[in-house]
């Protein structure tokens, strides 16, 4: 039987007790859909102004003041120095959809602050479905953001590859199942502008207790046998491997960790 540990970094991110809650679900498209480049170059010299460099930054909501715990991301390309994650609020001096990012990286003076922005190498990796990669951070310390208002209607996050080869990509995967909007910066141009379909993206507010427990009962049943079942050959709910469809492996997965959560 599987641990749970490694169902969680193979799977999706599933709410596993009444305090979990998944804040935004959108899987990756087949074969990562239209992919686009997020990735800043480390330039040795440290100029950092390559004209390839881009950021995507996709949009969610709060409708009250939450502590992020958990994020994923699906995508493909290079990013071997690991990724710049940053959370921005909307721009407040428009009503277009826009995140404050376009002056820090339009080179406003003085630049603006962001809610969040580090870099990190500790995510959790796995083959994700087409071929693109799977990753799963796990935050020591939570990045509290207040609800959203009208004064501040929507909070953008950016997953960036960061890599040492000028020229190279990263590729942030199409997702599903939510937004359907996100945002890009490329310094050659430079050009900013939304586009037309969201980023695959999971974020929640705590980590998985019990992977497999679909409802939320504290036991892996009957009823949660149930939902797998209905969700057959869909992404979503029951994709405890992280395919990309509900399938017969999945149905191995939740029958071998059966029973009440520890």
């Amino acid at each position: 039987m599987l641990p749970r540990s490694a169902v969680l970094l193979l799977g999706t991110f599933l709410v596993g007790t009444a305090s979990s809650e998944v804040l935004v679900d959108q899987q990756p498209a087949a074969g990562g859909g239209v992919s686009r480049w997020s990735q800043l170059w480390q330039d040795p010299n440290g100029d950092n102004d390559l004209d390839s460099d881009s950021v995507c930054w996709q949009d969610f909501t709060l409708t009250a003041q939450t502590a992020i715990t958990h994020i994923e991301w699906w995508g493909t390309g290079a990013s071997e120095l690991g990724f710049q994650i940053e959370i921005w609020p909307q721009d407040p001096g428009t009503l277009a959809y826009q995140p404050l990012a376009v002056f820090y990286y339009g080179e406003g003076n003085p630049p603006p602050v962001p809610e969040a922005m580090f870099a990190t190498t500790a995510y959790a990796t796995s083959p994700g479905p087409g071929g693109l990669t799977h990753f799963v951070l796990e935050l020591a310390s939570p990045i509290v953001l207040e609800a959203n208002t009208s004064a501040n209607p929507r909070w953008f996050i950016g997953v960036v590859g960061l890599t040492s080869v000028p020229y190279a990509t990263w590729n942030w995967a199409q997702g599903l199942g939510g937004s359907n909007k996100s945002y890009q910066f490329i310094r050659g141009g430079p050009i900013f502008w939304s586009l037309p379909e969201g980023r695959a993206l999971v974020l929640g507010d705590d980590a998985v207790s019990c992977a497999g427990d679909l409802n939320g009962d504290d036991a892996i049943d009957g009823a949660d046998l149930g939902l797998l079942l209905g969700n057959w050959g869909n992404a979503g709910a029951g994709d405890l491997d992280g395919s990309g469809a509900v399938d017969g492996a999945d149905l191995g997965l939740l029958l071998g960790l059966w029973g009440a959560c520890p």
